[in-house]
């Protein structure tokens, strides 16, 4: 009887449990193929470089860089015209507002201020941020020391 409930238990559990989810599929979009990185700075900083090619490598993906208004990459992250913005991107700036955030991956100086750093990638695209922070595992390590 022990065996059965644990066994019910245990689907209830698994049935609860289900992946991230992509709802425009950006993974899937990038995997073996291109990942479009918008430069909000240029030249990109070496620890954005570094953070955008551990992803690229993560999804086997090769990396297109855009470089336009800012604004423009914006609206083209939003609509899944690119997957990254990547460039000096302090994790309170009001464009956290509009995208999603990976975990920092650094400090990013801000006047007196030292904020961390993040990328900003598609909102919801849960996957591909959990894909993505993975990637950057070496970086966020780095970056609560």
């Amino acid at each position: 009887m022990f065996r059965q409930l644990l066994a019910v238990a245990l689907l209830f559990v698994l049935a609860a449990c289900q992946p991230p989810k992509d709802p425009e599929n950006t993974t899937q979009t990038v995997q073996g193929a291109v990942l479009k990185v918008g430069l909000l700075q240029d030249p990109l900083p070496q620890i954005d470089l570094t953070a955008v090619t551990l992803i690229a490598d993560a999804l086997n993906a090769k990396v297109e860089w855009h470089r336009e208004n800012p604004h423009r990459m914006l609206d083209a992250l939003e609509v899944g015209n690119l997957h990254l913005l990547a460039g000096g991107i302090p994790e309170d700036s009001p464009l956290t507002d509009h995208a999603g955030a990976t975990n920092p991956i650094g400090h990013v100086t801000v006047g007196a201020d030292r904020p961390e750093r993040v990328l900003l990638l598609r909102r919801g695209e849960n996957r591909f941020l959990m894909r993505a922070n993975m990637a950057l595992r070496p970086l966020t390590r780095e970056a609560k020391q």
